[in-house]
């Protein structure tokens, strides 16, 4: 089997078969935070861009006035172009996380100046990694059919191997640790590859810890779970529901 990914596409391959993107499988359940946001960012909208508060017939009731049907149809939109910007700013990060792991492993010799976002994130794992193992590496199973890029693989203090993900949220959610299950489960399988599926490294123990860093967070500190075969038997379910919902042909 010879697994590739199409980085302009995006697209994760197997013998030239697309797989279902390991982060996709989330989509299966709902966040209730999430949905709030949205509303939330919808309300903000028309009150940002409305004429103003009026009185209703000398009520004490307020309403919005000059909310047209052009204004509500914008505002349904609000919390995804917000999410939009989120996600240039979450590459952004990534880009730098990446850069500092990278340089942590000595594979990179520009380091030692880093974006202040990341400085707790830097700050923990001074004290919590032992080692990094691997960054933005890929992976993938043929039974699930799935295929994924990892933020980082870490060895932690105690011997552990963990999952760790990085978020751009203001905390993290059970379908991040979920996602994070799933490239454990297929690292575990097949190892770690290369983009373009040519190098190839398998680790020498399972995965037994997922973290997730939300940056988002007013206080940006990990999230750390260890009951990882929980979030594996999530991860399995989740891909079954994704099947039988024909999301991968939306």
């Amino acid at each position: 089997m010879k697994y590739a990914f199409n980085n302009e596409e995006h697209v994760h391959t197997l013998d030239g078969h697309a797989l279902t993107g390991t982060s996709s499988i989330g989509n299966v359940l709902a966040k209730p935070a999430l949905i709030q946001w949205s509303a939330n960012e919808t309300i903000k909208y028309i009150k940002e861009n409305s004429s103003g508060y009026e009185m209703f017939e000398g009520e004490q009731t307020k309403f919005l006035s000059g909310v047209t049907d052009e204004l509500l149809d914008k505002a349904r939109f609000a919390h995804k172009k917000k999410k939009e910007k989120a996600a240039v700013e979450g590459t952004d990060l990534h880009a730098e996380l990446e850069r500092f792991v990278k340089w942590h492993m000595g594979k990179m010799k520009d380091g030692g100046n880093f974006d202040e976002k990341i400085i707790p994130f830097i700050e923990w794992a001074s004290e919590n990694v032992k080692q990094f193992i691997a960054s933005e590496a890929h992976c993938y199973d043929e039974d699930l059919f799935v295929g994924g890029i990892t933020d980082c693989v870490a060895e932690m203090n105690d011997g552990k191997l963990a999952i760790i993900d990085f978020k751009s949220s203001k905390e993290a959610y059970i379908t991040h640790f979920i996602q994070a299950s799933g490239y454990a489960i297929q690292i575990e399988k097949n190892g770690l590859f290369s983009e373009d599926g040519e190098h190839s490294k398998k680790l020498e123990k399972n995965i037994e810890v997922l973290i997730v860093v939300p940056f988002g967070a007013k206080e940006v500190k990990p999230e750390i779970k260890y009951n990882i075969e929980d979030y594996k038997t999530g991860f399995r379910h989740a891909v079954g529901l994704y099947r039988l919902l024909g999301l991968e042909k939306q």
